[in-house]
């Protein structure tokens, strides 16, 4: 564990990029997975085992809808937080002074 706090708004940014791009590549996971229980369905040669592939189809496809979605909002979620780093690093940093700046403050005659 850190004894640190605070974070790094590239790096977040960056990981916030990263959940966006694999949650966009997960975008046609549910369609995907329609075509492919379609294909599934009507290969098979019983009713029964059809019958099994459109249940299996109707139970699972809402899931792989939620994957998509928690995806996207992870990804919005980490850019949230880098933004929200940075922003607060800028409200912040104005009281603070330069180093060297503070160093001439004690270092200068009274």
């Amino acid at each position: 564990m850190s004894n640190e706090a605070g974070g790094n708004p590239i790096e977040g940014m960056q990981g916030g990029e990263y959940a966006e791009t694999l949650a966009a590549a997960m975008a046609g996971l549910a369609d995907g997975f329609d075509l492919l229980m379609e294909d599934a369905e009507s290969a098979a040669g019983n009713e029964d085992v059809r019958a099994g592939f459109r249940t299996f189809k109707e139970e699972a496809s809402q899931s792989l809808i939620d994957v998509q979605e928690h995806g996207m909002t992870l990804a919005h979620n980490v850019q949230a937080g880098a933004g929200e780093i940075a922003q607060n690093d800028l409200d912040n940093a104005e009281g603070f002074e330069h180093p060297w700046q503070a160093l001439e403050d004690i270092n200068a005659p009274n």
